[in-house]
């Protein structure tokens, strides 16, 4: 008789994600896996060397929102040498230990992503040999944009048109009046679920910023930002320079605003799971604002109504450049794939974002399984066919 594999999950207890892919386990016959907490592990309280067998499967989840993972991370790049140079944004040990929990409020996410990679990087040794649903590596890439728009570009996959690296307003406006855009989008480099992003345009001496941010004066730090669900926009130059330069503090990746497809009065994109090098999972995001992601409370359109109007050719050859995309990352089982179609133009697609924890998609089903379960069925059909 064959004894099932040890699961070990890394993550963070009570998030979706880790209840979900219990979920899947347990509608499979498969043991319940091992939950390690990120927390655990940022404060040394656990080693995962302890659990680790030569049969065992690793799934890297999420951090998710967690206010004590988030300061541990950001406490374990408080101390680290940015590899740029840049003096973005930073919090000491000790400003970190005093600073009460604000609801929403951006706390450096360049210092975020420098812990979490020193992290990563002291896990992987204890990984090697040891089967993964995704690779460190190719979540860290992933959790990168800058990096990974420049790593798809280099392969020859359609994305936005992406600005040098900039590290201010004025830098922003020079390079935009350069190449002739009149739009941009503006988002943090690590940063997720549309947090920070803003969408910037100008006419002349007419400017708009559109953003999830609301900005909030600071005597002795200038500028706070607040990441909200509610779609905020700011028409005052002098405000947006402020907003933009505060935003760049925390590293920032800047693309061509390319309009989106329509549909009725909203336009959208699509979220598309590859499982195993298969473009599976697909969900249409509808929104009257540039900002598509759902828990921003958008809401999701008819799948069979969007592939009508942009064509099955068209659909088919968007599908295969996620696919395309995906196999860039072979050793990673599943990817969450941004995928936008240009307005007027479903001949023309791009892919905006990858994301190495883009498969929460609740109750959306491809052959009577959800992401968790189709990911599950790959792996465990790849072992067997090993």
């Amino acid at each position: 008789m064959n004894q099932k594999p040890p699961f070990l999950v890394i993550g963070t207890p009570g998030d979706r994600r880790i209840d979900l892919f219990q979920q899947a386990l347990l509608s499979s016959g498969e043991p319940e896996a091992r939950l390690i907490s990120y927390l655990d592990l940022l404060q040394q309280r656990t080693s995962l060397s302890a659990y680790l067998s030569p049969e065992t499967i690793v799934r890297i989840e999420s951090p998710g929102k967690n206010q004590q993972v988030e300061r541990a991370l950001l406490t374990l790049g408080a101390e680290l040498e940015d590899p740029e140079g840049v003096p973005y944004q930073r919090l000491s040990t000790s400003l970190l230990a005093a600073l009460p929990f604000e609801k929403g409020l951006l706390l450096p996410s360049r210092q975020w992503y420098l812990g979490y990679k020193k992290m990563i990087g002291c896990l992987h040794p204890q990984l090697l040999g040891v089967r993964l649903f995704n690779q460190p590596e190719d979540i860290l890439l992933m959790f990168d944009k800058r990096a990974c728009h420049r790593f798809l570009a280099l392969h020859a996959i359609p994305v936005p048109p992406a600005l040098d690296p900039i590290s201010c307003y004025e830098e922003l406006r020079q390079q935009m009046i350069q190449r002739h855009w009149p739009r941009v989008f503006i988002k943090p480099a690590h940063g997720s679920s549309a947090a920070g992003i803003i969408a910037y345009r100008c006419q002349g001496t007419r400017q708009q910023a559109i953003t999830t941010i609301e900005m909030v004066s600071d005597e002795s730090d200038g500028y706070r930002l607040y990441n909200t669900r509610r779609i905020r926009t700011y028409s005052d130059a002098a405000q947006i320079e402020q907003l933009i330069n505060a935003l760049c503090l925390h590293r920032v990746h800047v693309e061509q605003w390319i309009p989106k497809a329509g549909y009725q009065d909203q336009v959208f994109d699509c979220r598309i799971v590859v499982i195993n090098g298969q473009a599976q999972h697909a969900v249409v995001r509808l929104s009257h604002s540039p900002m598509t992601n759902l828990h921003l409370l958008n809401q999701r359109g008819d799948l069979n109504v969007i592939r009508q109007q942009l064509g099955e050719d068209n659909w088919q050859a968007a599908l295969h450049t996620c696919e395309r995309a995906a196999a860039l990352f072979p050793k990673s089982l599943y990817v969450g794939v941004d995928l936008l179609f240009a307005a007027h133009h479903p001949e023309h697609h791009a892919i905006l974002e990858m994301n190495a924890f883009g498969d929460l998609l609740p109750r959306l089903l491809c052959n009577g399984q959800d992401t968790y379960s189709a990911e599950l069925a790959a792996l465990l059909k790849g072992s067997s066919d090993a």
